[in-house]
């Protein structure tokens, strides 16, 4: 439910616009979540605009799968409007000759290199250094189930990683690690701006709804059930367990687990508290209909606009010296270490 890729457009150097509110904000530093959803996730353009409109510009984006390329596209310069009219632009036809190599000897439909030489067409070959306002990406660690943060390093082998859902794309490999599908275990990496110099964090969901979804109320039943328990064991990633030949299936089997575990606990998206707001958006779209991007996109722009009261009321708070900010979390931050 995380694939994530766009329209390759060029990023040669756009005009963004400036938004003029009628009174100006005087604000603290925000951060921005933005969550997986694959097609679903251009909402997050719909989101940008709205913020824009409002002007608001977040100080730090924190992206994983589909959410990670907006967010990269963002950081490298390209306004919200820019994103719309080329995703916009986009048939089905466009998409698939991006991502297609067989993967099956690698444990996956699809081997993920073409994606990752998508993301470097897309991005230009730009490093994060290259981007011009502060960016990280989220992985996630197949064979520790940790949470990985990427902040330097070339973008597309870490998008590429963050991108990779289980049994779709092989693990990427970074570092001595395997990277799966950052939405795995933080489907909105929202605690990820513990990591930065944040006053309010302002997480948005474009997938599935983790809280309220029936169909994930009725897996987690059938999950804590003795059956589901068992399925469990088979394949739980145990603390300090040696990584298993990257050839096989069993990577899926411990991507499966990991899911599981996510998905077996209530509330995997934290409540609201001071300086930390949830946004969630439901874009009336499946998670392939990458030629309905203006669905998506508005129901982003939308989902912001019912929201903005309560960002506002955390700026104030956050003025005023209330807000504490989100605690503390356990990301790993990682730099990029190519093979």
């Amino acid at each position: 439910m995380h694939r994530a890729f766009l329209p390759a457009p060029s990023l040669a150097p756009t005009a963004t616009p400036t938004a003029t509110p009628a009174e100006p904000i005087d604000r603290p530093r925000i951060g921005l979540a933005l969550g997986g959803g694959s097609a679903r996730g251009y909402a997050h353009i719909g989101v940008l605009e709205s913020l824009e409109r409002g002007g608001v510009s977040p100080d730090v984006v924190v992206g994983t799968s589909f959410g990670a390329v907006v967010g990269a596209l963002w950081a490298a310069g390209k306004s919200p409007s820019a994103m719309r009219l080329d995703a916009e632009r986009l048939r089905r036809r466009d998409v698939f000759p991006h991502i297609v190599d067989i993967g099956v000897g690698r444990g996956a439909l699809l081997a993920g290199d073409r994606l990752e030489a998508y993301f470097d067409r897309l991005l230009e070959g730009r490093h994060f250094a290259d981007l011009s306002r502060s960016f990280a990406v989220v992985a996630t660690d197949l064979d520790s189930g940790c949470r990985v943060v990427f902040r330097e390093g070339p973008l597309a082998p870490v998008l590429r990683a963050s991108a990779s859902l289980p049994g779709l794309f092989a693990p990427a490999h970074i570092g001595g690690r395997r990277l799966i599908d950052g939405g795995i275990g933080t489907p909105v990496p929202l605690d990820t701006l513990a990591d930065f110099d944040v006053d309010i964090a302002l997480g948005i969901g474009v997938g599935v709804d983790v809280v309220d979804s029936r169909a994930l109320r009725v897996a987690r039943r059938a999950l804590r059930s003795r059956a589901g328990r068992a399925t469990r064991g088979m394949f739980r990633v145990r603390p300090g367990a040696a990584p298993r030949a990257s050839g096989s299936w069993e990577g899926l089997g411990r991507a499966v687990a990991l899911t599981v575990d996510a998905w077996s606990v209530d509330g995997v998206v934290a409540p609201e508290r001071s300086g930390r707001l949830h946004v969630q958006t439901r874009p009336p779209i499946s998670w392939l209909r990458f030629d309905r991007a203006g669905l998506a996109i508005a129901a982003g722009d939308a989902a912001m606009e019912v929201a903005w009261p309560r960002l506002r009321i955390a700026l104030a708070g956050a003025r005023a010296g209330s807000s504490s900010g989100p605690a503390p979390t356990k990301s790993v931050v990682a730099p990029l270490l190519l093979p």
